[in-house]
């Protein structure tokens, strides 16, 4: 319970300072431009809030690449379990 309690704090502790760097990263980073998205133009933003949206958006997209691979192979180990214990039988 006290670890579980502890890995708790610490992923909070980190998250923490991960938004705190953000934070200073965007602040010092404040050339205003624009992102030109083939026939979108984007917002008049500063880089470092480009390059924080940016970080996200892969963050979020590797995981659900991730998410989806797992799930693929979960299927197909589940499928190829089911077909060894039918064939055992």
């Amino acid at each position: 319970m006290l670890m579980r309690l502890l890995v708790v704090l610490l992923k909070i502790i980190f998250f923490v300072i991960l938004v705190a760097i953000g934070a200073m990263f965007a602040l010092e980073n404040n050339v205003n431009l624009s992102v030109n998205l083939l026939l979108l133009k984007g917002p008049n933003l500063t880089s470092g809030v480009w390059l924080i949206i940016f970080l996200l958006a892969g963050t979020i997209l590797g995981v659900l690449a991730s998410s989806a691979s797992q799930l693929f192979r979960r299927k197909r180990t589940s499928t190829k379990k089911r077909k060894e214990t039918q064939i055992s039988e």
